[in-house]
Formats: structure tokens, C-alpha cells, sequence
């Protein structure tokens, strides 16, 4: 006990340092250097409340993974499940799955494993993207169903030439394991017409942990996204965009292997900015997408292999009204119709791949939603008064197990104040949430008829508050805290018959501060601590795959064009678990232990040239966090046996960035 207080109090020491050096000192604004992100990002600052903005395009330190988990891994409340070195799990705040909305440049695309292979985030390529926002807590209701934990938009901006330009990027990584990423972004147009496209490359081999133990993750994933713009003047962007990606992967927690995991989206939208008193613009979107994943262990010499499908359309319709400079109101509706279907090897009379893939598709299930939604802000001297709420009407549909429909109409809100004076924010708000059970709940085993699905779930219902302090001078610091009751939580327990999902009722609370100094010129500090903490109601037991405390202190160094940095994180213990419960994403298997890492970092900038480095592990520790899956499919010859899967070893990488 002792150990752990002392851990946590020289973490908070460490954050709060700087505090006694700068608080009260004469004030900054985000025009000058100090609020300048870093050429390598070791952290991010929420500068406006409940909201995380980031570039994705400044190299990062971790190195992200070639996908969106990978990078929300770096912004600190962020977690990510490892399933080997691709398709990790996101959670944020110690909530994990469809509790955290994944916006795709406006797209919803739901991953299609049972198992969880291809989460959302899988088929987004964070560099290829503009800007990603955070928005923690149920604190908006304006980008589809709610995240009760949050929602992460991952966004790409839209381009108005005043004359015939072309402009470009290209980027190149190396690390170690052979990690390799290629990125070739080209923008150009005229007054009236644009094009947008990137393509991009990320593969990898098997990594090692710091015992030199072989963990199986490769991957190797192709993405291209092209977009055309018509501009026909200063207030109209009508642009029709496609994308495709595919890849594979091998996991270290699975004998399967991801032979494909592959989506395919086209998207037309339309932005019209008015000019009446009233309406201030217009948004149009239609979307649709499909995800097509192959898993199988043919090349094992064993006869099975599974084809999973999932077909996603929709869209949104945004009206931005103003009734004065003082209040600002979106009013909405979307829909979506989503339809996953399989199919599977019958060993009996099927063999191999040639005949999984001449099998038809079955349908498992099928969501239908349509919301409404209202958000408004309004202007009171130094304060602001934020509102939403949204109706939401569910159909699903199962085809597979007992069949049967069901319909849901929910209701999510909230409401926030927020008041600034002199260099502070300070803010409060609260917000209801309510999620429908998502495929891979309602494919859970029935706790009272282990042969029948979970179809019977009650929609889960968070109810949070969220209070924080921002405040920007010489010293910059961002707090919040959060406090939610989750009525009819819905767990996943592998402790029964064959794991099946229940409703419970839980508490969450938590927080998370930053604080960001500049000692001088050249010298400068990033330090933040967040924590997170889940209860049982129901069982009067701790929740499941809650992530420890966990703090992060970066030191950096600038002068002219080089820059130099080190990143010591710290994670805490976690010994509040539930044995075999958690969610979608994993369960509990063990208490874990606490580690540190130190990783180091570098650039050198030249006008368009920028090279960055880093090595991350320094020390060549082995440690596995504590949400990580189980090992038990590591099967690489030689590695010895894993509880759970490791995270990587000692890693160096080195990343070059062109703009033309």
C-alpha cells in the first residue's frame, strides 16, 4: 500500500511542479508559442470543455499503430485492448466497445467479427485524416447514437481553391519489427473544382516482447480514399467521395488468422452556407459502406474458416439556425440501416477455401435506426448555456438462434454551462445516454437459456456529470471529473455455461488532469494523470476492464530546427478486477502489476523536411497492460507460452514528411 502511494503521490507531485513555478504569472494567449503543439505530440491539452482537438498528421510518441485505436492510445483517458499488433479495442474512461462512438468523416461503420477482429477503428487510417476530436462523456447528440463514454470524430476537412493550385504530402516510417507506413496525400483544384486523394500503405511483422518472447501480429493494410469537389462558389462544397481498404493480420489471443478484413464506402455530401437571418447552413449526407472479413486456419491444415459481411447505409440532414449572435442552434435527423450476414465452413461436406467462398450468405441480424435531434447554445455575458436531446427509434431484427424483432425508442440529452473569466473555464454538465445492446451483446449467450441469444437485453441507460477547469497562461491545465450511474449495464460474463450477457446496474467515476510549461525558451514539460474506477452495484463487486491510474511526464526540448523530448509513463496496479467479466472487447483474467516506460524522441525540421525519431521501451521491459486479451493463441515456434499478450519491446522508428 505503501508502494502505491507513493507512486501516486510523486505523480501527482511531478504534474502539479510546475504550478508553484508559473500559476498567477501574466497570462498567454494561443496566438503566441506556448500553445503551439510540439513537432512530436507526447500529449494532448483539452483546451475547450469536454473536448480533445488533435492533428494526426504530426508524428506522435508512441509510435501509433497503423489504425484509430492505435492512435487514441496516445491521448491519456484512452486505452486500448491488444489483440497483437492490429485491430486493438479502444475504451475510454474504462468504458470499452459501442460505448464509444467512432464517426468516420460522418460515416458509421460497425466492425463485422464475432470476435471482435475488426472494431470500428480498424479500417481508419489516422494519418489520412484532417483533424480528430474527442468529445468525452455524453456531452453532444448531434453525430448518431450516443457514446456514453464518448465520441471520437475522425475528420477530413473540404478545400475552396482561388486559382488552379496542386498541393501534396508524402510521409515514410520505418521501425522496428519491420514496420513500415507509406502515405501520398495530392489536393487540386481550380475556383470551382477540386480533387482529394491519399493512398497508404502499414505493415508489420511479428514484434517481440522485452524477453525477446515472438508475439504473433503481423498485419499489412492497403487504404485509398479519393474525393471530387464542385465549388460553384465561395458558399457551396457538393463533393462525392470513395474509399476502399483491405488487409490481413495474425493475433497472438486466436488460432484464427484474419485473412481479410476489407471495407469499401462511397459517400456523397453537400454544404451550403445562407445567408438569411435564420438559417445559417445546410448539410446533407448519404453514405454507404461494407465490410467483408475472412477468418480461417487453413494455413494451419485445419478445416475452418468463417465469412462474415456487414452492409451499412445512411445518413444525416443538418440545419444550423441562428435567431441572434448570441444563440446558436443545429436541429437533425439521421438514419442507418446496418445488416450482418456469415457464413461458415461445414467440415462434413466442406473443404477449404474455395468452398467457404461458394457457400451463400446467411442473414444474423439487422439494425435500423432513425433520430431526431436538437443542439443549441446560448450566449449569457461570460457564460454559455449548451442543450441537446435526441429521440432515437431502434429496430432489430435476429435471424439466427430463437429469431425475433424488437423495437426501442430512447431518449439521450444533456445540458452544460459554461462560464470563463480571466484565464479560466469552468464548466458543469449533465448527460443521459441510451445505448441499444449492439450485435456482439445480443449474440451473447441468454443467462437464463444458455441455448438462446441475448435478445432480451434492456437497453443500457448512463446518467453522468462532468465538471472541469481549464485554465491558460504561462501554465496551462486542464482538469475534469466525471460521476455516472449506469442503469442496466450490460456485462459480459464468461463465468457461466457459455458466455452470456446480462444487464446489471454500475457506477463510474473518474478523472483526469493535464498540465503543460514552458521553463523557457528551449525547455518544456507535459505531464497528465487520469483515473478510473467501476463498481458493481448489483454484486457489490468491482466492474471489469477498468484501467488503472495511469500518469505520463514528458520533458521536450526546442532549439531552431531540432527538437528532443523523453516520455516516462507510469501505470499503477490494478487489483480491483472481476475474474471473467468485463464487455465485448475482454474480460478480466488476472490482477496486473504496475510498470513505468521511458521512451525518447527527436526531429530535425528543414522548410517542407521534416524527420522525426524516437524509441519507445528504452529499457526492454515486458509488461502487458491491463485490458490486454489473453495469449493463448500465441503459437509462433519457440516463444514461451503467454498469459496475456505482451506489449512490444524495445522499438525505434524513424518517420520522414514531405509537403509540396
Amino acid at each position: 500500500m505503501n508502494h502505491k502511494l507513493n507512486k501516486l503521490t510523486l505523480l501527482i507531485t511531478t504534474i502539479l511542479m510546475p504550478l508553484s513555478h508559473a500559476y498567477g504569472q501574466t497570462p498567454t494567449d494561443c496566438e503566441g508559442k506556448q500553445c503551439d503543439d510540439h513537432i512530436v505530440i507526447t500529449g494532448e491539452l483539452m483546451r475547450e470543455p469536454t473536448k480533445v482537438n488533435t492533428d494526426p498528421k504530426k508524428p506522435r510518441l508512441p509510435l501509433p499503430a497503423y489504425d484509430g485505436a492505435g492512435f487514441l492510445k496516445t491521448i491519456p483517458g484512452f486505452n486500448v485492448g491488444r489483440k497483437g499488433g492490429a485491430g486493438g479495442d479502444p475504451t475510454l474512461r474504462g468504458m470499452g466497445g459501442s460505448r464509444v462512438s467512432i464517426v468516420d468523416d460522418g460515416q458509421h461503420i460497425a466492425g463485422t467479427c464475432g470476435g471482435r477482429m475488426d472494431p470500428p477503428t480498424a479500417y481508419i487510417y489516422p494519418e489520412s485524416y484532417d483533424n480528430i476530436t474527442v468529445i468525452k462523456g455524453p456531452q453532444t447528440v448531434k453525430y448518431g447514437p450516443v457514446g456514453s463514454a464518448g465520441t471520437v470524430l475522425f475528420e477530413k476537412d473540404r478545400h475552396s481553391f482561388t486559382e488552379k493550385d496542386l498541393q501534396g504530402r508524402a510521409s515514410v516510417t520505418g521501425g522496428s519489427f519491420g514496420r513500415q507506413d507509406y502515405l501520398v496525400e495530392l489536393k487540386a483544384g481550380t475556383e470551382t473544382h477540386y480533387l482529394d486523394m491519399d493512398i497508404n500503405q502499414s505493415k508489420s511483422d511479428h514484434y517481440e516482447d522485452g524477453d525477446g518472447n515472438t508475439i504473433q501480429s503481423s498485419y499489412d493494410r492497403n487504404n485509398y480514399n479519393f474525393a471530387l469537389g464542385w465549388t460553384p462558389d465561395d458558399d457551396t462544397v457538393v463533393e462525392l467521395a470513395y474509399g476502399r481498404s483491405s488487409g490481413e493480420a495474425e493475433y497472438a489471443d486466436r488460432a484464427n488468422k484474419a485473412r481479410e478484413i476489407s471495407n469499401e464506402n462511397l459517400t456523397l455530401l453537400t454544404q451550403i452556407d445562407l445567408q438569411y437571418d435564420w438559417l445559417n447552413s445546410i448539410e446533407l449526407q448519404i453514405y454507404s459502406n461494407e465490410n467483408d472479413h475472412i477468418m480461417d486456419q487453413f494455413d494451419q491444415g485445419k478445416n475452418s474458416g468463417t465469412n462474415v459481411r456487414r452492409t451499412t447505409s445512411g445518413g444525416h440532414l443538418w440545419l444550423d439556425i441562428s435567431s441572434s449572435t448570441d444563440w446558436q442552434t443545429t436541429v437533425g435527423v439521421d438514419y442507418m440501416d446496418s445488416l450482418h450476414e456469415g457464413r461458415s465452413i461445414n467440415p462434413a461436406i466442406d473443404n477449404g477455401l474455395d468452398d467457404l467462398l461458394s457457400k451463400p450468405f446467411k442473414d444474423n441480424m439487422r439494425h435500423k435506426n432513425l433520430g431526431l435531434f436538437v443542439e443549441s447554445s446560448y450566449q449569457i455575458n461570460q457564460g454559455k448555456l449548451l442543450a441537446g436531446a435526441r429521440i432515437d427509434q431502434w429496430q432489430t431484427e435476429l435471424f439466427v438462434a430463437q429469431q425475433g424483432k424488437r423495437d426501442d425508442d430512447l431518449l439521450s440529452g444533456f445540458l452544460r454551462y459554461e462560464y470563463i473569466t480571466g484565464n479560466s473555464q469552468y464548466y458543469i454538465g449533465t448527460g443521459h445516454a441510451a445505448r441499444i445492446p449492439d450485435y456482439w451483446e445480443l449474440m451473447k449467450a441468454d443467462v437464463n437459456n444458455p441455448a438462446q441469444k441475448a435478445f432480451d437485453l434492456e437497453p443500457e441507460k448512463t446518467t453522468q456529470l462532468d465538471i472541469g477547469w481549464i485554465y491558460q497562461a504561462d501554465v496551462e491545465i486542464a482538469s475534469s471529473f466525471y460521476y455516472g450511474k449506469v442503469k442496466d449495464y450490460i456485462l459480459i460474463d464468461a463465468n457461466t455455461e457459455k458466455t452470456s450477457a446480462y444487464n446489471i446496474d454500475a457506477t463510474i467515476w473518474g478523472a483526469e488532469i493535464g498540465v503543460t510549461y514552458e521553463f523557457n525558451d528551449n525547455w518544456s514539460t507535459i505531464s497528465s494523470i487520469s483515473y478510473s474506477h467501476g463498481d458493481n452495484d448489483t454484486d457489490s463487486t468491482p466492474l471489469g476492464q477498468i484501467s488503472p491510474l495511469e500518469g505520463r511526464i514528458s520533458i521536450n526540448y526546442e532549439n531552431d530546427n531540432w527538437t528532443a523530448g523523453l516520455l516516462w509513463r507510469l501505470v499503477a496496479a490494478q487489483d480491483r478486477i472481476a475474474l471473467g467479466q468485463g464487455n465485448i472487447s475482454g474480460q478480466d483474467l488476472a490482477k496486473s502489476s504496475g510498470f513505468g516506460t521511458l521512451a525518447i524522441n527527436g526531429s530535425w525540421q528543414h522548410d517542407d523536411i521534416l524527420i522525426s525519431f524516437g524509441i519507445e521501451n528504452l529499457f526492454d521491459i515486458t509488461y502487458a497492460e491491463h485490458i490486454s486479451r489473453s495469449g493463448a493463441g500465441n503459437d509462433i515456434p519457440g516463444s514461451e507460452p503467454l498469459f496475456q499478450v505482451n506489449e512490444p519491446g524495445r522499438t525505434a522508428w524513424v518517420k520522414l514528411d514531405l509537403t509540396f
